[in-house]
């Protein structure tokens, strides 16, 4: 398929030079452009919210369409600021958010053996003597990669990927290569595993609880990993994230919501008809999704970008010297010296699981004060999604977008390593700001 992105972004590119009524109308056409069904190069719908530091809104704009089965058939539905989603990597933010509750209690510390914690032996067999840290497993640093056998599944232990001998050892597949130095920048999922099982041996609650308790529901999300703890009303507002395969829109996931109370969980072959009801606190941080597997709505999102800013009248998960400290870099990428993969740019520097835009070539999303900015990326199963705040004037931006007729692994946008359908959206977002004054 052609991308043909000139229709979608030539209003929205110009925007930041036009003031007042007309760059709203510019604005408002490039956004609608971007979910115009008439146009195969187009998203299947999207819904972005941006604020100013102020908390009121600037820009609230939703277009296009979802995807559910009902009934055993596949139907279209308006997307909506309330469709909740599978939002993908967002979740580690929020999985970060609540690991530091115990770090601000003082029952673990960042620097703490990792694999003391997660109740197994945790070393890359290059590096025998370099002890893994909970900061580095939440900053992608731990040499540690997605093994050929990930997810490990409900029913068996997360400890058999990293023994070897184990079930999942997959020959050390779940290591990088010994070229790698430690501190070597390799974004990988199964970091959040090991982390959701820390939390969960030391809290004793199964990470998807701990999460809401901690965080969804202090922020007032009816929102939870793989739909735990959210509501049938809730559910069925739900779309399925979709791809656009041979000319149709085809569903990746949650092409049917479950009834509540029940959880998606991956189970191995041998034994399909578990349930979460059969995990075992503290054997398989896998189990929960904490990597991708959080189900919220652009709306929730919105109102944890604003938790995070400090918002009037929004409430405090994290003290404001923590969320400082998971924002700081703790890796940057050294062209000089590369010591990490960027993936074209789009991370060059990295907290604890917060992105840290640099404002170099490749991450300047939001222009020249990209390096003020704060958040993460998502981006799975065709959906692309976004959660920011700027630490310095406060204002945020949210949004998801609900399929992409491309997938965008590897795909840039114009002026940023991010998708040009992202693209189309912080470009409108920099407008709405600059017009607000």
């Amino acid at each position: 398929m052609r991308l043909d992105r000139r229709r979608m972004i030539a209003a929205a590119a110009a925007l930041p030079l036009i003031g007042g009524t007309a760059a709203a109308r510019r604005q408002g056409a490039a956004l609608t452009a971007l979910a115009d069904s008439t146009n195969p190069d187009t998203v299947l719908g999207f819904g972005v919210i941006a604020r100013d530091g102020a908390g009121r809104t600037v820009l609230e704009r939703v277009h296009g369409e979802g995807r559910r089965m009902l009934d055993g058939s596949l139907r279209t539905r308006p997307f909506t600021f309330e469709t909740p989603m599978r939002i993908a990597s967002i979740t580690k933010l929020t999985a970060m958010t609540a690991l530091m509750t115990l770090v601000e209690q003082g029952r673990m510390a960042l620097d703490d053996d990792a694999g003391d914690l997660a109740g197994f032996p945790l070393r890359h067999p290059a590096h025998p003597g370099v002890r893994i840290t909970p900061a580095m497993l939440a900053s992608h640093t731990s040499g540690l990669r997605n093994g050929p056998s990930y997810p490990v599944p409900l029913g068996r232990k997360l400890s058999e990927a990293f023994t070897p001998g184990g079930r999942h050892f997959d020959d050390g597949g779940w290591f990088a290569p010994a070229s790698e130095p430690p501190g070597f920048f390799t974004y990988a999922d199964v970091n959040f595993a090991v982390l959701a099982q820390i939390a969960e041996r030391i809290s004793g609650e199964r990470f998807d609880r701990f999460l809401k308790r901690t965080v969804l529901d202090p922020v007032g999300l009816d929102a939870g990993l793989n739909w735990s703890g959210v509501s049938d009303a809730t559910r069925a507002r739900a779309s399925a994230a979709c791809r656009f395969v041979d000319g149709v829109w085809e569903p990746q996931v949650d092409a049917e919501a479950l009834p509540a109370p029940a959880i998606r969980v991956t189970t191995p072959p041998e034994a399909p008809g578990l349930t979460a009801d059969d995990y075992v606190v503290g054997d398989n941080g896998f189990v929960f999704s904490p990597q991708g597997g959080l189900r919220a709505s652009v709306r929730d999102l919105d109102r944890l970008a604003r938790a995070y800013t400090g918002h009037a009248g929004m409430p405090q998960v994290l003290a404001p010297a923590t969320l400082d400290r998971m924002s700081a870099p703790i890796w940057i990428f050294d062209p000089a010296r590369p010591n990490g993969h960027t993936d074209r740019g789009l991370l060059q520097s990295y907290g604890l699981s917060v992105h840290v835009p640099t404002g170099r070539d490749g991450d300047a999303f939001f222009g020249p004060d990209s390096a003020d900015w704060r958040g993460h990326f998502g981006q799975a199963y065709g959906l692309q999604s976004g959660l920011f705040w700027n630490r310095r004037d406060g204002r945020t931006l949210t949004y998801m977008i609900s399929g992409t007729p491309r997938d965008p692994e590897g795909l840039s946008g114009t002026r940023s390593a991010a998708s040009p359908w992202e693209e189309v959206i912080l470009d409108a977002a920099l407008a709405a700001w600059a017009a607000s004054g």
